[in-house]
C-alpha cells in the first residue's frame, strides 16, 4: 500500500511539472515513466488517481481563480452543468493516465535474446 501511494504522488507530481513546459498528453509519459519505475500491483490505478486527482483539481483551481466564465460557457456547448463538466474533466486524465502507467508497468528493460541462451 504504502508504494502504491508513493507511485500515485510520484505520478502526479511529474505529471504537474511535465504540463507546465508540455502539452497536455505529456501526463501519459508521466505516468508510463512511473509504471515503468515504480512497479506496484496496482499500475493502472496508480496512474488513474495520480492524474485524475492532478486534472480534477486543476480544473477546480483554474474555475475558482479564473474572473472569466469559460467553464460555464463550455458546459452550456456540451449541455451539460458544470460539475459534470470537472468530473468528465478528471475522467478523461484519468483514463489516459491508468492506461499509460499500464502501459508503463509492461516494458520489460531485458533483452529476450538472452533469456534464450
Amino acid at each position: 500500500m504504502r508504494d502504491f501511494i508513493i507511485q500515485v504522488i510520484i505520478i502526479a507530481l511529474l505529471g504537474y511539472l511535465l504540463e507546465l513546459f508540455f502539452p497536455w498528453w505529456s501526463v501519459a509519459i508521466a505516468a508510463a515513466l512511473g509504471g515503468a519505475f515504480l512497479r506496484s500491483n496496482a499500475n493502472f490505478w496508480a496512474g488513474f488517481l495520480g492524474i485524475g486527482m492532478l486534472w480534477l483539481v486543476t480544473a477546480i483551481l483554474i474555475d475558482f481563480t479564473s474572473p472569466a466564465e469559460l467553464a460555464t460557457k463550455v458546459a452550456s456547448i456540451f449541455m451539460i452543468n458544470k460539475p459534470i463538466l470537472m468530473i468528465v474533466t478528471g475522467l478523461i486524465g484519468a483514463l489516459v493516465g491508468g492506461l499509460a502507467s499500464y502501459t508503463g508497468s509492461l516494458v520489460s528493460w531485458r533483452r529476450r535474446d538472452r533469456e534464450i541462451q
